[in-house]
């Protein structure tokens, strides 16, 4: 345990957690952005993968992290809402699990210019999202997808789970379809869009990355440049 921490949980035992949070704060954002700018300053112009909005599920094997949050395996700490610090036709491969439908329906259209942006001709977006196709026929119909045993939380009405799919306590903030999903990427630029299944991917460096536990409410599609 380094220094700062010890300091933060000896804090957090006097001040209280929250307020020591606030407290340290400063130092942890100063770290991540030092983290980031020095990653940055080393990256190779050509053939880069991005892991994008990962939170814990970060990859190796030559994957860059890149995520919001600070935590100590995130490589590039970054507003993904934001231009990306990366440069025009420099990345090979980018996967994006469950994380385009935190944006709002502007910020993911933005999302997805800056994926065609960065890709080389001939790379790769995977995109996976909760399918809200697949919610709403069970809704229409008997309902018993939304009663999946898959899902981590019990429910009431079947729309309590159209309800958490689509808010989730307020980090959803735009859902799709395979239809809206193909026509954002096809609005963003790519010519070519594919729906794909689980595992299975255009790119040898995207396949086998999808999370089995998220599998079962997953809509997978590529846009390829």
């Amino acid at each position: 345990m380094s220094l700062i921490q010890s300091l933060k949980r000896m804090g957090a035992k006097v001040l209280g957690r929250e307020r020591a949070n606030r407290i340290t704060a400063p130092y942890y954002d100063w770290q991540a952005r030092r983290r980031t700018s020095q990653k940055l300053a080393t990256l190779p112009r050509k053939d880069l993968c991005l892991n994008l909005g990962c939170g814990p599920q970060t990859l190796a094997d030559g994957w860059l992290n890149v995520d919001i949050s600070r935590g100590p395996d995130i490589d590039i700490v970054w507003d993904l809402g934001q231009t990306w610090p990366f440069p025009d036709e420099s990345c090979a491969a980018i996967f994006c699990e469950h994380t385009i439908e935190h944006l709002s329906r502007n910020d993911g259209a933005r999302f997805l210019r800056e994926c065609f942006r960065v890709l080389q001709p001939g790379g790769v977006v995977r995109l996976s999202t909760p399918d809200a196709e697949r919610f709403l026929r069970s809704y229409a119909g008997n309902g018993e997808f939304l009663r999946h045993p898959s899902f981590s939380e019990p429910i009431e009405t079947p729309l309590d789970r159209i309800n958490a799919m689509m808010r989730e306590n307020g980090q959803h903030l735009w859902v799709y379809d395979r239809e809206s999903l193909a026509l954002a990427l096809t609005r963003a630029g790519f010519s070519r869009v594919l729906e794909q299944e689980f595992g299975e991917s255009a790119h040898t460096r995207l396949q086998g990355l999808d999370s089995q536990g998220r599998a079962f409410e997953s809509l997978y599609i590529e846009g390829i440049k």
